[in-house]
């Protein structure tokens, strides 16, 4: 048997048992040893294979005791006084590699919870509105995660959807009000009073620069002066605007602008040219229809598109999923036309202007030509056109122009001439 730790040295925690395989295997050790010397004119195939055997195992108690010291890592020894051991026995056991405790049930009784963050508004207490002669609006504002470090002042502005003419013919503005939310611990919440009774609906919305607010109708009226509202603010959504002609090749460096149209209002213009692969893409905008408007050197270059944006919406984790649209725009025909005199020689400044006779809705194409006279245009549609040149002190000149699907550049010269004096 092998010898046992003193008790002042024993570990705490663990059931440790090498000291007593270390005395086992050097004692196989020497057993081998003593049999090798009686027996000193062996054969020499004896003799290797007991060197093998000795080697065998020692190899075994040293892998044996390098084992057992790696996963007695972290146990320390703890001096305990002499012929005191009831800290063996009281002491609450370590959690050392491989132990396991088991969680204790929890006591007590347990509360619901009252529901998500921001509907704080359908535990409010009832209110008596006998006697109101004003309504009031009040509610709590919800948040996505990902507009937190983008977070500014929020405004809720409370309008009255009608006109400023009635039916009457007096003239009345419609009523407007506005309050700052307040940020506190918690949700932020907001209260609009004095909300005058109207037979119209009010339209509550939330503002804050940079993100998207959302918006609520309701009617504040003598039987209904208060409501509880919950609104929310969503982070605006990285959008992407293909440019492709009708073969879906690119369309390169060309302007586009985002145009915001009707509601909500405060949204900005966004402008960005296309790169080498015809895409412009926006990081952040907001939810709303926008009209695209695409031109080439401060030309239109298509016909303007509308499309609606939606708020941002998570992917996974924190990042915002994209959105985007594709305007196909075909190519059609450069006419180059050069403006000269009489005698030959190039006007600086005239105005140059097309108009696509068969598509009354296609917007004009104008341009002023350059010192030499010359003015280009770059992409025009196939089918008639009219170009119309003006010059001060010069007579109008409206030359029409017939262009068909891949054609090559067409290059026309249009002459003017002088007014006459009376």
């Amino acid at each position: 048997m092998g010898a046992r730790l003193p008790p002042h040295l024993r570990t705490r925690g663990s059931q440790n048992t090498f000291p007593d395989l270390l005395p086992l295997g050097f004692g196989l050790l020497s057993m081998v040893s003593r049999s090798r010397g009686a027996a000193p004119h062996s054969r020499r195939k004896q003799h290797m294979n007991t060197r093998k055997f000795s080697i065998l195992i020692g190899t075994l108690c040293l892998g044996a005791a390098a084992g057992i010291a790696f996963f007695s890592q972290g146990v320390q020894a703890v001096e305990v006084p002499p012929g005191d051991y009831s800290s063996d026995i009281n002491a609450e056991p370590a959690i050392a590699s491989g132990d396991h405790l088991e969680p204790a049930p929890a006591e007590g009784s347990f509360q619901k919870s009252s529901g998500p963050v921001g509907f704080e508004t359908s535990g409010r207490k009832q209110e008596n509105t006998e006697g109101w002669t004003s309504g009031i609006i009040r509610g709590d504002v919800r948040l996505a995660v990902s507009v937190l470090d983008k977070l500014g002042s929020i405004t809720v502005i409370v309008e009255e959807v009608r006109s400023a003419f009635g039916n009457g013919g007096d003239q009345r503005p419609p009523a407007r009000l506005y309050a700052q939310v307040h940020r506190g611990e918690g949700t932020p919440t907001f209260k609009v009073t004095d909300v005058p009774f109207s037979d119209y609906p009010y339209r509550v919305t939330l503002h804050a620069s940079g993100l998207n607010g959302s918006q609520k109708m309701l009617a504040v009226t003598k039987d209904d002066p208060l409501h509880d509202v919950v609104l929310s603010i969503t982070p605006g959504a990285p959008f992407s605007i293909l440019l492709r002609d009708q073969d879906s090749g690119f369309h390169t460096d060309i302007d586009v602008l985002m145009r915001p149209v009707g509601l909500p209002n405060g949204r900005l213009r966004l402008a960005g040219k296309s790169d080498n692969f015809g895409s412009v893409i926006f990081e952040s905008v907001l939810a709303g229809n926008y009209q695209l408007v695409s031109t080439l050197e401060n030309k239109p270059f298509g016909e303007p598109q509308t499309v609606t944006v939606l708020p941002g919406t998570r992917n996974y984790g924190r990042k915002i999923q994209g959105q985007g649209h594709v305007m196909v725009i075909p190519r059609g025909v450069r006419v180059d036309i050069r403006v000269h005199d009489r005698n030959g020689y190039g006007i600086e400044g005239a105005t140059v202007t097309a108009v696509a006779t068969e598509r009354r809705t296609a917007p004009p194409v104008e341009g002023e030509t350059d010192g030499i006279g010359r003015l280009r245009f770059n992409n025009l549609a196939p089918g008639r056109w009219q170009f119309t040149v003006k010059y001060k002190g010069f007579q109008r000149v409206d030359q029409q122009i017939n262009l068909r699907k891949n054609q090559k550049p067409l290059q026309k010269d249009i002459r003017i001439v002088r007014l006459r004096r009376r």
